[in-house]
């Protein structure tokens, strides 16, 4: 039994777990914090609707809104509009 401790101790000791907490710490320091721009995606009949959120720091408030896309657009190229429509009513 005394062969498990020390394999245990051993491991707990080891270089490499020492590395993978560094890692974790740097990772949560150096994380982005900034707020952007959230999408939710529902499927819907006929289309898809796609809710924005975005937090505005002028009026401590989060702004939402909803756009439709029909199955006759391209999803792709709805988003794009999306995007470029919020970015520019901001």
């Amino acid at each position: 039994m005394s062969w498990l401790k020390n394999k245990l101790r051993n491991w707990l000791n080891s270089d490499e777990l020492i590395e993978l907490s560094t890692v974790k710490a740097s990772r949560s320091r150096d994380s982005l914090q900034s707020t952007g721009m959230n999408f939710t995606i529902y499927q819907a009949n006929g289309g898809t609707i796609v809710e924005t959120n975005q937090y505005d720091h002028k009026t401590d408030r989060n702004d939402r809104s909803l756009h439709i896309i029909t199955n006759e657009q391209d999803l792709g190229q709805g988003i794009a509009h999306i995007v470029t429509f919020e970015m520019l009513r901001r």
